[in-house]
């Protein structure tokens, strides 16, 4: 009895230092964002003032704060649909048992690697209405007749960003869906072929229902960290133009650091942890499939 018990002590501290750094790195963040939400906080060493939920009715009342909530929403569902249809199909073609698969596998994840910083530097040169490289392919191809300001426009800045932000995600959600594929046994395929299935058929009865449970958690992944994106439109857009791409993770670092309103950006982001909590608990209780 007492060597089980001296097992447990020591199996509890051997985890004790990840629980330290979880609870530092998370909890007291999270914990101290959720007090500050209920403070008049401001920066200079002036004493902050409770205010109790005037942070969150103030937010609820102001059209900028939905407007951002409008935009996120655009740009989370624009992200997703592109990053759950692609991928699919790219794994499905690195799937195929062809000279060279291994190749194409690891450079697949290129996008992946590449840090943020640096793609969003490249993109900004490369989309320049004069000088950039894209402006000057698509003019000697003659898709357009004049130049086109694809971070400056506020009509296609979105969905130049949601592009942009999606070729950096497909690797991970090709790579997912491809593990995932490469798990059905090929005995399914080959009855499947003795049966006279097509090519479609195979996919639209074997391959996509059993790759559902993992296309839903892919794109619960995909809706959390896109709602989450702020490096990528910060460092292109900053929010603009004006405000054409200015998300809740760009309100709140704007509304925090830009304008000093520490208690109203803390407010905003516990409405964003509480809809990604609710709608996490919601999504994997009645949306996601079943095993059956």
């Amino acid at each position: 009895m007492f060597k089980i018990r001296k097992n447990e002590i020591q199996q509890y501290l051997f985890s004790l230092p990840l629980v330290i750094l979880v609870l530092v790195v998370f909890a007291y963040p999270c914990v101290s964002n959720l007090i500050y939400s209920f403070y008049d906080v401001s920066f200079g060493g002036a004493e902050s003032k409770f205010v109790g939920f005037k942070n969150f009715t103030y937010l609820l009342g102001s059209s900028f704060f939905w407007e951002a909530v409008g935009r996120s929403l655009y740009w989370t569902l624009g992200n997703l649909v592109i990053q759950l249809i692609i991928p699919l199909f790219l794994a499905i073609l690195l799937n195929a048992k062809v000279k060279g698969i291994h190749l194409a596998r690891s450079l697949i994840m290129l996008p992946w690697i590449v840090p943020s910083v640096a793609v969003a530097v490249c993109m900004r040169w490369m989309l320049l209405p004069r000088i950039g490289i894209i402006n000057v392919f698509l003019a000697s191809i003659g898709l357009m007749g004049k130049e086109i300001h694809f971070l400056g426009n506020s009509t296609i800045a979105m969905p130049t960003l949601i592009i942009l932000n999606s070729w950096k995600f497909l690797p991970f959600g090709t790579l997912m869906i491809l593990a995932a594929l490469q798990a059905i046994p090929v005995s399914v395929f080959e009855a499947a072929e003795v049966d006279g299935a097509t090519g479609i058929q195979k996919f639209r009865f074997i391959t996509l229902p059993l790759l559902t449970s993992m296309i839903w958690f892919v794109g619960f992944l995909a809706f959390a960290w896109n709602f989450n994106t702020f490096d990528l439109i910060w460092l292109t857009t900053q929010g603009g133009p004006g405000t054409a791409t200015e998300t809740l993770p760009v309100l709140i670092y704007r509304t925090a650091f830009k304008t000093f309103r520490l208690g109203e950006a803390s407010a905003m982001a516990v409405f964003v942890t509480i809809f990604l909590i609710v709608l996490g608990l919601f999504y994997f209780s009645y949306l996601t499939p079943k095993e059956r």
